[in-house]
């Protein structure tokens, strides 16, 4: 293998891990907002409510903003979705830093 190969295998190989990495990150974030959120809307059961919360953020990329959205209003809790979009990036920044120095 030549020296471009290797260095072109390498490069997906790094890609290919950051992206494993990004999509567990944002996957445990949902879950983790999905918590919080059950909390702020009083839901019986968090557990399930946060699978559902990781589900929509799978099933669309504006998923999980839109969820929340939709139940803090039906709950009649009022939050921002800037508020709610920064929560989610500090999530997601804190967990990728705990995962690459893993």
């Amino acid at each position: 293998m030549t020296a471009l190969r290797k260095r072109a295998h390498a490069q997906e190989t790094r890609f290919v891990r950051e992206e494993e990495l990004t999509f567990r990150a944002e996957a445990r974030r949902n879950a983790l907002i999905g918590l919080w959120a059950a909390v702020m809307i009083d839901t019986p059961d968090a557990e399930a409510y946060a699978r559902g919360i990781v589900e929509a953020g799978v099933e669309n990329p504006n998923g999980v903003i839109d969820r929340l959205h939709s139940d803090f209003e039906a709950a009649g809790v009022i939050f921002l979705e800037d508020d709610i979009r920064d929560r989610m990036t500090g999530m997601l920044r804190s967990l990728r830093d705990e995962m690459y120095a893993a």
